[in-house]
């Protein structure tokens, strides 16, 4: 009879860190799908970043245009 309530304590045991693992993966799991949310913002915000330096470079050229056009036409005035 000792062996069987050791054998049936050592199921309890196995059973309750078998639960135990469960809950730890789903907590894992969970933490997981937030870091996986977290980095596709963060590669839409990059991805955000990246349009508007292009279209801030556009601008930056356009301006850089404008004054060269209007400095020659005071050159072109002395």
């Amino acid at each position: 009879m000792d062996i069987l309530k050791q054998l049936e304590q050592r199921i309890q045991a196995l059973v309750a860190q078998r639960n135990e693992l469960r809950e730890e993966l789903e907590s894992v799991k969970t933490a997981l799908e937030e870091c996986e949310a977290e980095a596709r913002q963060l590669r839409h915000n990059i991805e955000d970043a990246q349009s508007e330096k292009v279209a801030m470079s556009q601008e930056r050229d356009e301006v850089r245009q404008q004054v060269e056009s209007i400095l020659k036409q005071l050159e072109a005035l002395n």
